[in-house]
């Protein structure tokens, strides 16, 4: 029978610390630090969650929301967005599990052609291992 480890859920509504910031809306990657306040030291795993809002001619956007592991690899998860020709407003959400970063930080890296406009999206911590990653 598969077991799902027991772990620990964060409400950034109620613990604003878990909103980790805004995602980057320029090329390039952003670091944010993860909060000992919301996520123990000894956790083995966060669970990640990242939501964009694109309007306007925006182009095909897509993240990589990822940590950095102790042996320099890194593990990622997407969230992409295709903008809307009309200018409609387009958006889209993604969870994730992922290792606890070995540097203590979640790095987002925005891969678009260039700058976004009328765009908003944030990056969040919604849960967490609280002890080593279960096997």
């Amino acid at each position: 029978m598969f077991r799902v480890a027991p772990w620990i859920p964060v409400e950034p509504n109620k613990i604003g610390a878990a909103i980790l910031g805004k995602l980057p809306l320029t090329p390039g990657a952003t670091a944010f630090k993860v909060p000992s306040t919301v996520v123990p030291l000894g956790a083995g795993g966060i669970l990640m969650f990242a939501w964009a809002r694109l309007s306007g001619p925006n182009p095909l956007a897509y993240w990589h929301v990822g940590t950095r592991l102790a042996d320099g690899t890194e593990d990622w998860f997407s969230l992409l967005v295709a903008g809307d020709g009309s200018g409609a407003a387009v958006c889209n959400s993604q969870a994730f599990w992922l290792p606890m970063p070995a540097d203590g930080k979640v790095v987002v890296s925005l891969h678009a052609t260039g700058p976004l406009s009328n765009c908003d999206g944030e990056v969040e911590i919604h849960g967490y291992y609280p002890g080593p990653e279960p096997s």
